[in-house]
């Protein structure tokens, strides 16, 4: 079985959201996804089965019977379910009448966040059902497509080169843009980009609702009448284009000129993530050989970098931005989401901001990391400040958690190795003792760093159970919690409040413990030098 709503809950927009009614359909499958805001009678002609509907119901927020009326058409046409978005803005709650409905015919009603658009609960299912099943794309009928429309894309790799060729060819000038409103390629002026790229930002799930019958819309940015249509299958969307809206384009729309714009602009895109996927295999690939430098020679190693368009003669520093929040999370498919907002929506911010730092630098995302590699040969990139942005980027999405860490600068390309190490440990280290969303520099954990390695040799962590011996063995005799309460003391600096809070005692039970520690010592191991041994012990023992 594919992608069930139960699964989709557990991820992208729809993670968080409420299940109202319906909870006996939760195992349906969803084979696609579309935004419904159309409230006339007869949608039973379009909608489709086992097509998952997303709404505010805003065209009839007041009006329950249409409800209704256009659920009772879902249960019929077999659908799967129906996501309520911006429910108190619109429809100021959900009828107890639609919920009985919907609980009877065992059809999920889904009440989404209030914070989440129409787009982000779309996106991540479209990427899923694609990923697959490509079966679901609908664009084998290449008939509908101009043999020199179908050629460009067949033939030419660069896909800048297809979108400017069909424009040309078709005397037109089109912005296309993916479906997170990220321009791929325009012809038009710097202001018309500007202006479209902000109308989509604040009116996309507007587009959506307009587009919902036919496919297109016609939209006033500025003075300036729009087309913008989507680029879309049968069942799922892949971007949108704007082109002017002039007296053409309604027969350009009767002629089948702009349908074959759109199933080209679908061939375009799917190609076009084929090819990207391809590069970011081939970029970690290479990315994963230089860190632990397996090339026959430097020679080699520059020039498979040449061939990816990267440089690393010159790199002298790396940075390690640590997502703590992918490697904290179980289930698979919360951390593919995760890993897809990163890479469609952060990873450009991130590229954006260091290009303003130094355009001779590269990054890439590997799995839970992004590594970059700068070019700071003259101390002339203000790293902590680098950091500190980059963790604004993270800062309130998707509730995620980073640690930035930054290697020492290193003088040959053979050293990345040994920087990468630093950098990473700068970050997961420096994530242990000085609190996640830091920036941190490898100066700064140089001896925890050190004192984890000991921790690898069996003789010292035998002296640590051998100092740690009375209290140890006074929790296994009495099935108590004084080892823990030691640690939480030392890191609180003797905080009886702040460890009471921790480890949700009373203060007196802590008072008593620690009473307790220094009868089974003979001494306070709160004294120095004793604190000391105690603190580089428990460190040691940290992974352990």
């Amino acid at each position: 079985m594919g992608l069930t709503i139960k699964e989709a809950l557990k991820f992208g927009g729809l993670f968080g959201a409420s299940v109202v009614a319906g909870k006996e359909g939760l195992d349906t499958p969803i084979e696609s996804v579309s935004v419904l805001e159309v409230a006339e009678h007869n949608i039973s002609r379009w909608v489709l089965k086992n097509q998952l509907y997303i709404t505010s119901f805003y065209a009839i927020w007041d009006n329950v019977a249409q409800q209704k009326e256009v659920i009772e058409t879902l249960i019929d046409c077999e659908c799967c379910g129906l996501v309520l978005c911006y429910v108190g803005t619109w429809i100021r709650q959900i009828d107890l009448g639609i919920i009985q409905l919907c609980d009877e015919a065992g059809f999920p009603l889904i009440q989404a966040r209030t914070d989440v658009s129409y787009i982000e609960i779309m996106n991540p299912i479209i990427t899923l059902l694609y990923e697959e099943n490509t079966r679901a794309m609908v664009t084998n009928d290449y008939s509908m497509v101009r043999n020199d429309f179908l050629n460009l894309v067949v033939n030419e790799e660069n896909i800048d080169v297809v979108f400017q060729q069909m424009n040309r060819r078709l005397k037109k000038k089109v912005s296309y843009y993916d479906t997170y409103g990220k321009v791929i390629y325009s012809d038009r002026d710097l202001a018309a980009i500007q202006a479209e790229e902000e109308y989509l930002k604040d009116n996309f799930n507007h587009i959506l609702f307009e587009c919902s019958r036919d496919g297109y819309t016609v939209q006033d940015i500025q003075g300036r009448k729009n087309a913008v249509v989507l680029i879309r299958s049968q069942k799922n969307l892949f971007g949108l284009f704007f082109l002017d809206y002039d007296g053409d384009f309604e027969e350009n729309i009767k002629n089948g000129l702009i349908n074959s714009m759109v199933v080209s602009g679908t061939l375009i895109l799917q190609k076009r993530s084929k090819v990207s996927h391809f590069r970011e295999k081939v970029m970690e690939e290479y990315v994963t050989d230089l860190l632990v430098w397996n090339f026959p020679s430097n020679a080699k190693a520059l020039e498979r970098g040449l061939e990816l368009g990267l440089t690393v003669l010159d790199k002298n520093q790396i940075i390690v931005v640590n997502i703590n929040s992918i490697q904290s999370v179980t289930d698979s498919k919360v951390q593919q989401e995760m890993q897809r907002y990163i890479r469609h929506v952060l990873l450009s911010q991130v590229k954006q901001l260091l290009n303003l730092y130094d355009p001779k630098s590269w990054l890439v995302f590997r799995s839970d990391t992004i590594l970059l590699f700068m070019n700071n040969q003259n101390g002339s990139v203000h790293l902590e400040n680098l950091g500190e942005k980059l963790l604004r980027i993270f800062d309130g999405k998707f509730d995620l958690s980073v640690s930035v860490g930054v290697s020492n600068a290193f003088a040959s390309m053979t050293d990345i190795p040994s920087a990468y190490t630093q950098a990473f440990q700068a970050a997961t280290v420096g994530r242990d003792h000085y609190g996640e969303n830091k920036v941190v520099f490898y100066d700064a954990v140089y001896f925890f760093q050190k004192l984890r390695q000991m921790g690898k040799q069996p003789e010292i962590v035998e002296m640590c159970h051998k100092l740690l011996g009375p209290v140890l063995r006074y929790d296994e005799e009495h099935k108590t919690q004084l080892t823990d309460t030691f640690r939480c003391l030392l890191v609180n600096n003797e905080n009886v409040k702040k460890t009471a809070e921790q480890l949700f005692i009373h203060k007196n039970t802590v008072l008593q413990r620690k009473n307790k520690l220094t009868e089974l010592f003979g001494y306070s191991p709160f004294d120095m030098p004793y604190r000391l041994n105690f603190l580089m012990i428990f460190d040691i023992m940290e992974k352990k």
